[in-house]
């Protein structure tokens, strides 16, 4: 299988965008709280945080879930922020709107984006910290995460995180079976082309020793050993 169609080769791909993306965070949480007529500098500050670990895990740990988890939480600071960035009632482009709503699809975005992994534990991860994120916020300061307070708007979020994310956890597994049983037929093709290949040789091999064999008997046979030698006798 070419190396840029393994499950390998995507999964180290995707750990690439996913630090790129947390870097493009940490641009994008200062412009949102700007936008809202807020500071910008601890959303900028978590994110640059955020964005340092996704790059030293990248460079420090090989690909498995332990990475794969990391790089989830930092993406998932992303919605977090922004959502964090956004609150209050004037976080629209035109100065009067109320954005921070609408900043949460962003969560959605990044379940989604995660499925690069074709692993369903980074995204239950992402969908758990968001999990409680919504919840403990909108107990303890809900104007962070909600324009209202509401654990009724709580659970609603928390329903159309289970849809996905169940659709996503089905959609990652057939995938990886895919790719697995992929994996084994091109295991198994190589083997059997290396087994003909043997064959092969083995074949040709002896059909030479065969042709040797022949062309030694119809020498001999077109020139007797007498022959050989009486031209090796010296005149008397």
């Amino acid at each position: 299988m070419p190396s840029s169609f393994s499950l390998s080769s995507i999964r180290a791909q995707a750990t690439k965008i996913f630090v790129w993306v947390a870097w493009a965070h940490v641009v994008l949480a200062p412009g949102v709280a700007l936008l809202a007529r807020n500071s910008w500098r601890e959303p900028m500050a978590v994110a640059l945080v955020m964005a340092v670990i996704a790059t030293l895990a990248a460079w420090k740990l090989r690909d498995g879930l332990a990475l794969r988890s990391v790089i989830a939480v930092c993406l998932t600071f992303g919605p977090i922020l922004f959502v964090y960035a956004g609150r209050g009632h004037f976080s629209g482009i035109a100065g009067n709107g109320d954005w921070q709503i609408d900043y949460h699809m962003y969560f959605f975005g990044v379940f989604a984006m995660l499925t690069a992994y074709v692993d369903w534990r980074p995204i239950a991860i992402s969908a758990a910290l968001t999990a409680v994120h919504h919840l403990i916020l909108d107990l303890v300061v809900p104007g962070n995460v909600f324009p209202e307070e509401g654990l009724d708007r709580v659970a609603l979020h928390a329903i159309a995180v289970v849809i996905e994310c169940g659709v996503l956890f089905w959609l990652t597994a057939a995938i990886g079976a895919l790719f697995r049983r992929l994996e084994d037929l091109v295991d198994f093709t190589s083997r059997e082309t290396a087994e003909a290949l043997i064959r092969e040789q083995e074949t040709i091999a002896a059909l030479r020793d065969q042709l040797d064999h022949h062309l030694a008997r119809r020498t001999r046979k077109r020139w007797p050993t007498s022959f050989w030698c009486s031209r090796r006798t010296p005149a008397p």
